[in-house]
């Protein structure tokens, strides 16, 4: 990875944190984010965070975008998640359990992560869908492993990892779509569906 694009991921991730701590609201986040992928220059990028608050000393750059499960308590073992001509959603903090198995049959489920209390090591979405679809919302940072079967379907892995360490969780993804779609995407904390797509436009001009 490039200089510049470690700059970018640096000034995004400072974005982000004055976003946690209210110092920017949804637009102007937006906004920004827009800025540092248009951005040539190293000096461009710094132009983008200059003026803002202090961020406290217990917040400051760098940080992952993801929360790790606080240590010393028993994993969920595993979760079942029966999707029949209704809908799912697990947004906000919540906790994924070590092996997570969805069935979606004519259906649609969500699982957006970037506010979950991820497990350290390895998570397992089980996804099986027939004329359903299942979104798994993934932050930057995370690793994801998909192996998938897909019939008449679409099995669509729009992850980026980002500046994944190596020692960073991983979401395996299995299963099988049947007329139906499973869809991993990744959006950064408090982005927004047309945001990430703005992104990913900018991205994919470059």
């Amino acid at each position: 990875m490039s200089e510049i694009e470690i700059d970018r991921e640096g000034v995004i991730q400072t974005l982000c944190l004055h976003f946690a701590n209210d110092n920017l609201s949804t637009q102007e986040l937006e906004l920004r984010f827009d800025h540092a992928y248009k951005a040539g220059t190293s000096a461009e990028l710094r132009a983008l965070v200059a003026g803002l608050p202090a961020l406290p000393p217990d917040v400051l750059p760098p940080a992952p975008l993801y929360a790790l499960a606080p240590g010393g308590r028993p994993d969920p073992a595993e979760k079942r998640h029966l999707v029949v001509m209704s809908t799912v959603r697990k947004t906000g903090q919540w906790t994924p359990a070590r092996h997570n198995k969805v069935t979606c049959v004519m259906g649609n489920a969500k699982f957006d992560l970037r506010d979950a209390l991820m497990l350290h090591g390895e998570t397992h979405f089980e996804l099986n869908v027939v004329m359903g679809e299942v979104e798994l919302i993934v932050p930057p940072g995370l690793r994801v492993e998909c192996d998938g079967f897909a019939l008449m379907s679409e099995f669509d892995d729009a992850h980026s990892e980002g500046l994944a360490p190596p020692d960073a969780p991983v979401i395996r993804v299995t299963g099988s779509a049947v007329m139906g779609a499973v869809r991993i995407k990744t959006r950064l904390p408090g982005e927004s569906a047309l945001a990430a797509w703005r992104r990913r436009l900018v991205e994919g001009s470059r």
